[in-house]
C-alpha cells in the first residue's frame, strides 16, 4: 500500500526539498572568496556594513574636547605589577604625570587629553591600524586597547566615588562611542550600507525566499502523504 495520497503535490514537495538540500550543500561549500562558505561571507557582510554605520569618532571626540583644562588626579589599580606599567605607559604618553609602585597607577593629568588620547587610538583600530599602537606602547595594539578598556573601568568607579558624576558620564560615553566599536571591529572590513545596497538587497531577499521555499517543500511533501492539520469536528450535542 503507497504511503503517498496526492502524487502531484508529493513531487512538488519531494522537488523543492531536494533543491533546497543543493542550494544548502553549495552555501556550505568554500567558494565564497578566501576560503568562506555562504554562510560565513553573509556574516562577514553584515559585520562590514554594521561596522560601517558605528563610526563616531567625531562625536566621541566633542565629548573629550569638553574636558580639555580639567585635571585629575586619582590611583588605580591594575591585576598585576606587569598590567600597571602598560596601563602607566599609556597614561604617560596622553601627557599625564603617572606614577607606578607595584600594581598601583597614580594618574595626574589633563583629563580632556587623556579622553582624546582614548579616541585617537581608537580611531586606529578602527581602520585596523594595530601597528601605529604597537609604535606608540611597544606591544599589540588590541591589548593596548584592551588595557585602555581595563584602566578606564577602574577611573570610572573611582570618579562615582568622589561624585565627579559629569567626568564619568563623559567617560562612559567615549568608551561606548569609540573604544568598544574600535576594539569589537578590529579586523572587520569597512563597508557602507550606502555603497553595498544591491549585496544587502539580494541577501535578505535571499533569506526570506530560502526561508519560505523550505516551508512550503515541507507543507507540499506532508499534503502529499496525506498528513495535514485540521480543527476537530464538533461533537453533536
Amino acid at each position: 500500500m503507497s504511503l503517498v495520497r496526492n502524487k502531484k503535490t508529493f513531487s512538488i514537495g519531494l522537488v523543492m526539498i531536494l533543491s533546497f538540500v543543493l542550494c544548502y550543500v553549495g552555501m556550505m561549500s568554500p567558494n565564497f572568496g578566501n576560503g568562506r562558505n555562504g554562510l560565513q561571507y553573509a556574516d562577514d557582510m553584515f559585520n562590514s556594513l554594521s561596522k560601517g554605520s558605528a563610526y563616531f569618532i567625531k562625536d566621541a571626540q566633542k565629548v573629550a574636547d569638553g574636558q580639555k583644562g580639567k585635571p585629575i588626579n586619582l590611583t588605580i589599580k591594575a591585576s598585576s605589577a606587569e598590567d600597571a606599567v602598560k596601563w602607566g605607559k599609556l597614561y604617560t604618553t596622553a601627557g599625564a604625570t603617572v606614577t607606578v609602585k607595584d600594581a598601583s597607577v597614580t594618574i595626574d593629568g589633563d583629563y580632556g587629553k587623556i579622553l582624546g588620547a582614548v579616541v585617537a587610538d581608537s580611531d586606529f583600530m578602527y581602520h585596523n591600524d594595530s601597528k601605529a599602537l604597537e609604535t606608540k606602547y611597544g606591544y599589540d595594539g588590541r591589548e593596548a586597547t584592551n588595557n585602555w578598556n581595563n584602566s578606564l573601568k577602574k577611573i570610572d568607579a573611582a570618579l562615582k566615588s568622589k561624585a565627579q558624576f559629569q567626568e564619568e558620564f563623559d567617560l562612559v560615553k567615549v568608551q561606548q562611542k569609540a573604544l568598544e566599536p574600535a576594539y569589537n571591529y578590529y579586523g572587520v572590513e569597512i563597508k557602507k550600507v550606502s555603497e553595498n545596497t544591491t549585496a544587502l538587497a539580494f541577501l535578505l531577499c535571499f533569506y526570506l525566499i530560502y526561508t519560505v521555499w523550505y516551508g512550503f517543500g515541507l507543507f507540499y511533501l506532508f499534503d502529499g502523504l496525506g498528513i495535514t492539520v485540521s480543527k476537530p469536528k464538533k461533537k453533536a450535542a
